[in-house]
């Protein structure tokens, strides 16, 4: 009896045992993947329930007027499935949800997101901008792994802290019809052009066609913020606007807007649009043959484009600038000075930055932010437009993000008001840029009050 007894007290403690290594191996499991997402930037990326107690709601807002669904795909949809746990909500900026009507109601926001320029200018205005530097940190982002010039462009505008976190970003390219090639037997462009090759080229396709005037060239007017030659709306040191002083503002509007405008009938048309050739025109009317716009332009007019044949191609480049496409247009997430739970809110910003969703809005289109190989491959690879060269939109090297202040995204507004009137032949370049000098200078001056 005493022998049985002794052979169970021995099962006994060996199960105990046993039991016990196997939860202490759940527990390194459990600790380990976070119940989350493999992720580029840190070992894991957390989810909603790793190191949370209780329902959390983080609440995003953009000045920009995003619509809820553009904001679900894009971002909305993914965050949820990463984060089950966490209450997603996006406020769209409407009459009466302006981010004053927001801060006069008492509503928090606890994530920020704009474009460059606009991102500095909304926020620091309201003084709520909050610095991540320590946060980054703590939640292991690794920012190294992101696209430089778009990390530069936060530390200068923030004085060397990090108010925002890029995401996702735009930049500038080459847009051609083939089927107007195609109809007067031009050949197409080509990869590594120079924009006077390219404006040389547009001069076979402008003309009119049965009553149908035809433009060869136009540009976007983000070619003013993101051209390859990253010039700076305002000095820094003198906080004195560059329209009149720095000569390469020149070169730019003359090599984009007011060059590919020389023909009589070109002029005539942009006089009955009111406004240079563009979008419309391109796939709407499709009078236009080549056009530089965002590379966001497949999922601006999908059905469109689903009528005519047209392909990508990188920026034209200056020729003595070979390699160097346009400026990226970051999108920046960051923390508010009304943010409640920072720590969840970085968490989500963490995943954002990670492989999983840069894959993901790589595969919609837009350009990451996550500088590997395998995320820039999955570029549009999940639209209806695959089979375009969307590697065009990575094929030159970024320009330097010219340096931003808080009053960048007045002075844009103000030098894009002398696109039309230069292109269309009403001014000339002095009185032009000396009119855009003095109204950014009243700019700048109003927005220290």
């Amino acid at each position: 009896m005493k022998r049985y007894f002794t052979i169970f007290i021995v099962i006994f403690i060996v199960a105990a045992v046993l039991s016990a290594c196997g939860r202490e191996e759940d527990g390194k499991a459990a600790e380990g993947d976070g119940g989350g997402i493999s992720n580029r930037n840190g070992d894991q990326a957390e989810t909603a329930d790793t190191g949370d107690s209780g329902a959390t709601e983080l609440i995003f807002f953009s000045e920009n007027g995003m619509s809820g669904k553009i904001f679900d795909d894009n971002y909305g949809n993914a965050i949820r499935k990463a984060f089950p746990a966490y209450t997603i909500k996006y406020i769209q900026k409407a009459n009466g949800t302006s981010m004053d009507d927001l801060l006069a109601a008492g509503t928090h926001i606890d994530i920020y997101l704009d474009s460059i320029g606009n991102y500095e200018s909304r926020l620091f205005s309201r003084k709520l901008q909050y610095d991540m530097t320590d946060l980054i940190k703590k939640h292991n982002i690794d920012l190294s792994l992101l696209e430089p010039t778009v990390v530069d462009a936060v530390k200068q505008a923030s004085g060397g802290r990090m108010y925002g976190i890029p995401v996702l970003s735009s930049n500038l390219a080459l847009f051609y019809n083939q089927d107007l090639f195609d109809t007067f037997s031009v050949p197409y462009p080509k990869a590594g052009m120079t924009w006077d090759e390219v404006l040389e080229l547009a001069k076979k396709l402008t003309r009119m066609d049965g009553g149908k005037q035809i433009y060869g060239f136009a540009a976007y007017n983000a070619m003013v913020n993101l051209s390859p030659l990253s010039i700076q709306h305002a000095d820094l040191k003198t906080e004195k606007p560059t329209i009149l002083s720095d000569e390469r503002w020149r070169t730019l509007f003359d090599t984009a807007f007011v060059k590919p405008a020389q023909d009589s009938g070109y002029r005539e048309g942009m006089r009955t649009l009111k406004d240079l050739p563009g979008l419309n025109q391109f796939a709407k009317d499709q009078s236009l043959a080549m056009l530089v716009y965002l590379n966001t332009l497949p999922t601006s007019v999908p059905t469109e484009l689903k009528t005519m044949k047209w392909d990508i191609l990188p920026l034209p480049v200056f020729a003595d600038m070979r390699d160097v496409g346009s400026q990226l247009l970051p999108t920046y997430f960051g923390l508010t000075t009304l943010t409640q739970n920072k720590d969840a809110a970085m968490k989500v910003l963490k995943y954002m930055v990670s492989e999983p969703y840069q894959n993901h809005i790589a595969g919609k289109g837009l350009i990451p932010v996550l500088n590997t190989d395998g995320v820039k491959r999955r570029l549009g690879q999940d639209t209806e437009f695959k089979d375009k060269n969307y590697a065009a939109f990575l094929q030159n090297k970024p320009a330097p993000i010219a340096p931003k202040t808080e009053y960048d995204a007045k002075l844009v507004s103000i030098y894009r008001k002398q696109m039309f009137p230069l292109a269309v032949g009403d001014t000339d370049f002095n009185t032009a840029f000396r009119a855009a000098e003095e109204e950014a200078i009243k700019a700048i001056a109003d927005s220290k009050k």
